[in-house]
């Protein structure tokens, strides 16, 4: 009878650990989850902005989506163009060069539509929150040298003001590190031929 009471008790007692290490696994994931958010989901978070500011804000972005939304899937299309001309057996260097200048003015059209949109939403903000913000471009600019933005190959250490790293996929050149399949000097997510 003891030890029908011993194993009993011992079950429960397994069933009371099995769920105490169930419920603190998904509290660690979740305030993982929590932690691994992009600092740029909540980059206004601190700025103490007002509802009229927010609204505002809110405007901008949705403007600025609508306007370069178009532009990003049409990059998507030329890059998948250039992947299809580079795996031809004789390459077509002419339609190459076309595909890869008409990238370079589309993500020049992109990036004016970022500063557009960065110096509008800076004047609307203080002078107080424009500190604040620069304050958290700088603090992210110096964590990214150490791998923590994730966009310098995956989680690597780059040195500060570079712009590459040791990644699946960079080029050992001007924009990336050396990588899995990179190719020397080709930038980033070329991934060679």
């Amino acid at each position: 009878m003891q030890l029908l009471f011993v194993l009993l008790k011992s079950k429960i007692m397994k069933t009371r650990i099995i769920k105490y290490f169930g419920v603190l696994f998904l509290s660690m994931l979740m305030l993982a989850t929590i932690h691994a958010q992009s600092p740029r989901q909540d980059r206004f978070a601190a700025l103490d902005l007002t509802e009229e500011q927010q609204a505002e804000i809110t405007a901008l972005r949705a403007e600025h989506f609508k306007a370069v939304t178009p532009l990003k899937n049409k990059m998507a299309e030329l890059k998948a163009h250039e992947r299809t001309l580079l795996s031809e057996k004789n390459v077509d260097m002419k339609a190459v060069n076309k595909t890869i200048d008409e990238q370079s003015e589309l993500s020049n059209s992109i990036r004016k539509l970022q500063v557009k949109q960065q110096v509008e939403i800076k004047g609307l903000l203080s002078d107080e929150q424009v500190m604040k913000l620069q304050q958290r471009r700088q603090f992210a600019q110096q964590n990214a040298c150490y791998g923590r933005s994730g966009r310098n190959g995956h989680g690597t250490y780059r040195a500060p003001g570079g712009r590459g790293g040791a990644g699946m996929h960079g080029g050992a050149g001007m924009h990336g590190g050396a990588g899995m399949n990179g190719g020397a000097g080709m930038g980033r997510g070329y991934r060679g031929i």
